[in-house]
């Protein structure tokens, strides 16, 4: 069972997401990835966030948990530790330099981004 975590940071009315390019879509999706056998979901997300994002963040809270085709996914509200790293393009550690997924990272509009499938499980939004 693999399961996923992700992060919702949000500032100023707008959301940290992270683009993907795989082989068979590009989209726009939540920094996160998956828990390893020797973390929590909190350490999890804390460690992809920093991986693919350089920014050092805390957890708030859960803001859901759902089930996926081999575990779950949980994702939090997080914050930014304050005097963090500047926010720029991490990596995916596990996929080699030539191969990688990750694209671009930004902060984009909420009000954008009300179909996204991960943003609509979002109950913070109001």
């Amino acid at each position: 069972m693999r399961h996923r975590v992700c992060a919702a940071l949000i500032e100023e009315q707008q959301i940290l997401m992270v683009e993907l390019h795989t082989p068979s879509r590009t989209f726009w999706t939540l920094p996160g990835g998956g828990v390893e056998s020797n973390e929590t979901k909190e350490e999890a997300i804390v460690r992809e966030v920093l991986e693919e994002t350089h920014l050092h963040v805390t957890v708030e809270r859960q803001l859901y948990e759902i089930s996926i085709d081999q575990g779950t996914e949980t994702c939090f509200l997080v914050r930014r530790v304050t005097n963090s790293s500047v926010l720029q393009l991490g990596i995916d550690p596990e996929l080699p330099l030539d191969q990688q997924e990750l694209r671009a990272v930004r902060f984009r509009p909420l009000n954008e981004m009300q179909n996204d499938p991960q943003i609509s499980r979002l109950r913070l939004l109001s």
